[in-house]
């Protein structure tokens, strides 16, 4: 399974909001706080109930990182004047669609039992 570091990601939401080119490295500052404002942004997915794969912040599974790469490029959007914070406030719950379909664990089929005290 191939997975991706902290940096891989933050390097990849500023890739995708277009503030680095696809073969540019970021300075170390915007890498700083990219890493933050990632590890925040799943900190508090996983506050709201929206845990994120294993809720590790070191190792973001093949299949989050597109999607979590959207989500988060709405939290660094207003820092880089791309939109203002009430634009990305109301893009957040569309981007949050597949992440929280991902979350859920799957139906098994089985009839689930309960003991009643």
């Amino acid at each position: 399974m191939t997975t991706y570091s902290l940096s891989d990601m933050a390097t990849r939401v500023l890739k995708d909001q277009g503030l680095i080119a696809a073969e540019e490295v970021p300075s170390a500052t915007d890498l700083e706080w990219a890493e933050e404002t990632v590890s925040a942004e799943i900190a508090m997915l996983a506050a709201l109930g929206m845990p994120i794969w294993n809720g590790s912040a070191i190792a973001v599974p093949q299949e989050y990182l597109t999607p979590l790469s959207r989500r988060i490029g709405l939290a660094f959007a207003p820092s880089f004047g791309l939109m203002t914070v009430a634009q990305a406030e109301a893009a957040m719950p569309l981007a949050e669609t597949n992440l929280r379909r991902m979350a859920t664990i799957p139906a098994t089929g089985e009839i689930l039992q309960v003991d009643y005290i």
